[in-house]
């Protein structure tokens, strides 16, 4: 269940990163901010739903890949409210996005764990015994 509302928010973040890109291109500036951020927010629309993915194909990864997502767009993003909008706490206040973003980062790492399935190994004669040595199972 909690793959699944991750998927639903990467979702709705691809459909953001894709609504800017088909409004203003590929190459928009976002009004001016530097190269490097405007070219991670592109990005971003890739990422987002090669993560959604992951989350189904790949579990384990699509967790990280979400977790890492999150953390990387949520210090970008607060990075971009203290540089061009200080003071810091104004800015938060004016951008929901950003806290919405915030929520979500922690939610995520706080949720991770319990995302995280267990990886059994199909080879039953590769089981860990008592102590953390293999075992061989009885044929």
């Amino acid at each position: 269940m909690l793959r699944i509302i991750y998927a639903v928010c990467l979702v709705g973040a691809t459909c953001n990163h894709l609504a800017a890109i088909f409004q203003h291109g590929l190459w928009w500036d976002h009004g001016g901010f530097p190269k490097a951020s405007t070219t991670f927010w592109t990005i971003l629309a890739a990422l987002d739903p090669a993560a959604t993915i992951l989350l189904f194909k790949r579990p384990n990864v699509g967790v990280m890949a979400t977790a890492a997502i999150i953390i990387a767009d949520v210090i970008h993003n607060v990075w971009i409210q203290a540089r061009y909008f200080p003071p810091l706490l104004h800015a938060l206040r004016d951008a929901p996005h950003v806290v919405e973003q915030i929520a979500f980062m922690i939610f995520v790492l706080v949720t991770a764990p319990l995302a995280w399935t267990r990886v059994h190994s199909p080879d039953p004669s590769c089981r860990m015994a008592k102590g953390g040595t293999r075992s061989q199972t009885p044929e």
